[in-house]
């Protein structure tokens, strides 16, 4: 399940008040703006209009082909549908960090060569999968790891969260403490 705070880590990143935002009677995630305004229910329907009322240049409305929109919520969508539960699931996890990385192997970010808020959200979504890895697993995903340790340097993307180890100095002494 997608969370309540990271959607708010999203808005923040995107720079528009969020309103209200909550899970309704259907456990589905719920943004509300103003009692005029109808709610919008689902996390990529609530990222969607985030970006739409965004005006910060990075992932704005800015004139982009529909075939890259169409790359954004299939990311969206995939956030949802299989990063969300690797967070629950050590099997679902490793699947998942195996066909990211395989992803990211010739790719920078997710969709073109530039940062989008595919990127933001699967960063979020899959924080707490990333921070359960043990430094010998981070080395086995380099790639995810590369790509995630890019985008937690940014402090408007990483939003407060703490910053995950990707040095290999760490795994160095733990090897070396496990072998004396």
């Amino acid at each position: 399940m997608v969370s309540v705070d990271n959607t708010k880590r999203i808005a923040a990143f995107l720079e528009v008040p969020l309103g209200k935002v909550g899970y309704n009677s259907e456990k589905i995630l719920t943004r509300t703006k103003s009692a005029k305004e109808p709610s919008i229910s689902g996390f990529s329907s609530i990222i969607q209009s985030l970006v739409r009322e965004t005006k910060k240049p990075v992932v704005g409305p800015i004139p982009r082909d529909f075939e890259v929109e169409c790359e954004i919520l299939q990311w969206l969508d995939y956030a949802v549908l299989f990063v969300a539960p690797s967070n629950k699931d050590k099997h679902v996890a490793k699947a998942l960090l195996e066909e990211l990385n395989h992803y990211l192997q010739s790719r920078s970010y997710l969709v073109n060569d530039t940062l989008s808020i595919a990127d933001v959200v699967v960063f979020h979504t899959i924080y707490d999968t990333m921070a359960n890895l043990q430094p010998l697993e981070k080395e086995s995903y380099l790639n995810v790891s590369r790509w995630y340790h890019h985008l937690q340097q940014l402090d408007d993307v990483r939003q407060g969260k703490v910053l995950l180890n990707f040095s290999t100095l760490q795994l160095l002494e733990w090897a070396t403490g496990t072998h004396t």
